[in-house]
């Protein structure tokens, strides 16, 4: 029988009372049902933030066994049933499952029972066994669980500081670190450390120091591990670098050893041409251009794998060029956790590969940011080119991936992006079921996020090729002018570029099988990435005060999905009443052009739904060609689930040479059948042209979603300000809505025609 996936869920929570309620009820453990023969540790699918599980079950399947609950555990207990990093429950035959989203170096217990009809459920298999099973090591594998000293205390010193690390105790709750001169008895002390690594700054050189960690679990405390380490002579490098050997040595002996106080600075411009130079891997300081060119450089890799410290003011000028052979490329940093401040480039930065099968970023400053990115300026153009499948990439004029402000940067370099088809959504840094998204300045924001006085000028565009292989639903695409899936505040920021994004078939014009949903906007692609699945600090998003003058076209053969595309954004979030996402204060000015066999809805400031306030259309919205459950809207093209409308102004023009059945609007293409009591203060003002007249057209509203739902639109203070032409005609009370779905009893509608 097909197992009901609510009673999986019910017996999987079963598990936590389960030692005392078995003889209570009529389910429960049942010793003599098989239980799963093996449980492995699978080093294909597991990554450093994940582990992949695979097992045996024939003789389970074969009794009946319907699902398997699948858990990671660091006490022998029970996991969290709603942690879904942690615990799952997968339905037979199903022998595979992996858990992502873990912190890399972790140790978890794992173990699996087979579930049965009435709530029974086997005994439980462990990796090992149950009286001595085998710790899991995340980003490792299995491992002894051995709670013990730390093993292998090393130390790396440079003339101010070292940095100590040892190897991570199974199951430990947290180190506590020491140090001392080897002359002094009095112990440094560092509790509650989480990490396996803790460095020192502001010491004596030439000194030698005594270290000391020890590994705590509850009240339980290990042996501690010693060493001991001195620290070097002084430099004699002068950090003020007037000519290019000293760059170099820089790059290769000095940034690797710096301290956080340490800094340095240009004193002339630097030419590279033919010198190479590896990667920095973590550097600390603070480099200075003074505003000075860097020339030449020809590279793969980021100056700084990873920086901590501070980089500002450089020019890198047309002469470089970068070939992106790191998984996060920016040109000064891979990964950003300091501060990147006053940085230009001119050079052009390109991957092109045959396919890419793990996330990657690709941007001209910086790949992964956590740190603050202010005043910088790409001119250089950002090229993504994949012959075959991709997962997630992220593309972008200024950082491919943030979780912290960006303020204040330009990007007027073309930003493109193109593969045959997405093969998967994958997790790219923490947002889970993410596919390429591209924007002018970034491609993701995460919380933390936040873009403020940032314009893009350059093109930026987005493709398939063959998007007719993907072989599930591709949902959601998200490119925006600015940024394609923004998570957190955009404000004051503008797009002057085209925004150009093509989904075509293998042969274009034929209808892909899957849904393939892009999210397209002027500003923003849209929030999905991370309101898809989670709620509170994550539905913030936000764009105030931002102008779109970009173009915007999207030629898509997806037809069963409805992309959504906008002057401002594309789908703001959710489509739910408690979204966060909200635009205020914007105007666009763009024109929207829609193409291809695909449903769209087209919006001149949304596509989809979400809150709106004192924001205008003043853009030509047009679909030439689509599928015809489509909707375009002059303000939106569909809106729903009780989000504000106020204050805004549906004008310019709105042409359908399409026949809809999905709605053709000034204000609103179509709106969703949820109670609603929206658009105070509004105006429509706009040309209206449809290629049928027979077409679900209105001035106000293009399509009812349904007539069960209580909808007022305007208020009897503030009506809903109605003029402009209909196919030429003037507005008038016969061409206000549509009334195929109206329903006098539970639709109001507030007016007045001008």
């Amino acid at each position: 029988m097909k197992y009901n996936k609510y009673i999986a869920m019910a017996a999987g929570l079963l598990a936590i009372a389960a030692c005392t309620k078995e003889t209570e009820t009529k389910g429960g453990l049942d010793s003599s049902k098989p239980a799963v023969s093996s449980l492995a540790y699978d080093e294909g699918t597991s990554t450093s933030t994940a582990v992949g599980l695979t097992w045996s079950a024939d003789q389970a399947i074969s009794a009946g066994a319907t699902s398997f609950t699948v858990e990671l555990t660091k006490d022998l207990g029970n996991a969290d049933p709603v942690n879904a990093s942690v615990y799952k429950v997968v339905y037979a035959p199903e022998t595979s499952y992996v858990f992502k989203s873990l912190q890399k170096d972790d140790f978890y217990y794992a173990r699996i029972r087979a579930n049965y009809d009435g709530y029974k459920y086997s005994d439980w298999t462990y990796i090992g066994s149950a009286s001595a099973p085998s710790a899991i090591q995340v980003g490792t594998g299995t491992v002894q669980a051995t709670f013990g000293a730390p093993a292998n205390l090393t130390a790396t010193a440079t003339d101010q500081s070292f940095r100590a690390n040892w190897n991570a105790v199974p199951f430990a709750d947290s180190y506590t670190f020491e140090y001392k001169a080897a002359t002094s008895g009095e112990w440094s002390v560092v509790d509650g450390l989480k990490a396996t690594t803790y460095e020192v700054e502001g010491l004596v050189a030439q000194t030698a120091y005594d270290i000391r960690v020890k590994a705590l679990q509850g009240e339980k405390a290990s042996e501690y591990t010693t060493a001991s380490v001195s620290t070097t002579e002084p430099s004699k490098f002068n950090p003020a670098m007037a000519d290019v050997n000293a760059f170099i040595e820089f790059i290769r002996v000095e940034a690797g050893n710096a301290s956080s106080a340490s800094e340095f600075s240009l004193e002339a411009d630097i030419d590279l041409t033919g010198v190479a130079l590896n990667p920095v891997e973590t550097f600390k300081g603070t480099l200075d251009g003074k505003g000075h060119v860097i020339k030449g450089l020809k590279s793969g890799a980021p100056l700084f794998t990873t920086l901590t410290g501070t980089v500002k003011n450089i020019t890198f000028d047309k002469s470089c060029s970068f070939e992106p052979t790191a998984t996060y490329f920016g040109i000064v940093a891979g990964n950003n956790q300091g501060t990147i401040q006053g940085i230009t480039n001119q050079g052009d930065v390109a991957l092109s590969v045959s396919s890419v099968d793990e996330p990657r970023l690709v941007a001209a400053i910086a790949g992964l940011s956590s740190g603050e990115i202010s005043d910088c300026t790409n001119e250089g153009a950002v090229s993504v080119v994949i012959d075959g499948a991709t997962v997630a990439v992220g593309t972008a004029g200024i950082v491919g991936y943030s979780s912290a402000p960006v303020t204040g940067c330009t990007n007027k370099g073309a930003v493109s992006f193109s593969a045959a088809y997405p093969s998967a959504k994958v997790q790219i840094v923490d947002a889970t079921g993410s596919l390429p998204s591209t924007g002018g300045i970034a491609a993701y924001g995460a919380a933390g996020f936040s873009i403020t006085g940032c314009n893009n000028h350059g093109k930026v565009s987005h493709s398939y090729n063959q998007a007719d292989k993907i072989g599930a639903n591709m949902n959601r695409n998200q490119i925006g002018g600015v940024v394609g899936s923004p998570c957190g505040a955009v404000s004051n920021s503008n797009n002057y570029g085209e925004v150009n994004v093509s989904i075509k078939s293998t042969t274009p014009g034929t209808a892909i099988a899957y849904e393939f949903i892009a999210c397209v906007g002027g500003i923003g692609g849209g929030d999905y990435a991370f309101t898809n699945t989670n709620d509170g600090p994550f539905s913030n998003t936000s764009y105030i005060n931002c102008v779109n003058e970009g173009n915007i076209i999207i030629d898509s053969d997806a037809s069963k999905s409805n992309s959504a595309i906008g002057g401002i954004v594309g789908w703001p979030g959710q489509e739910k009443p408690t979204t966060g996402t909200s635009v205020n204060g914007c105007t666009n000015k763009g024109n929207i052009t829609g193409k291809g066999v695909a449903k769209m809805r087209l919006g001149g400031v949304e596509g989809g739904t979400g809150i709106m306030e004192s924001s205008t259309n003043e853009g030509v919205i047009t679909l030439e060609s689509g599928d015809v459950g489509s909707a375009i809207g002059s303000l939106c093209g569909f809106h729903s689930q009780g989000h504000a409308i106020t204050g805004c102004a549906a004008k310019g023009e709105v042409i359908a040479k399409v026949k809809l059945t999905g709605g053709i609007g000034g204000f609103i293409g179509c709106i969703g059948n949820a109670a609603h009591d929206t658009g105070a203060d509004c105006v429509v003002d706009c040309k209206i042209t449809t290629s049928d007249a027979s077409s679900n057209t209105g001035f106000i509203i293009g399509y009812f979603n349904g007539k069960t739902q209580n909808i007022v639109l305007g208020t009897p203070a503030s009506p809903i300000q109605v003029s402009g032409s209909l196919n030429g005609a003037p507005a008038s009370a016969s061409n206000l809505w549509n009334t195929v779905n109206y329903d006098a009893a539970v639709h109001t509608i507030n007016y007045v025609i001008k």
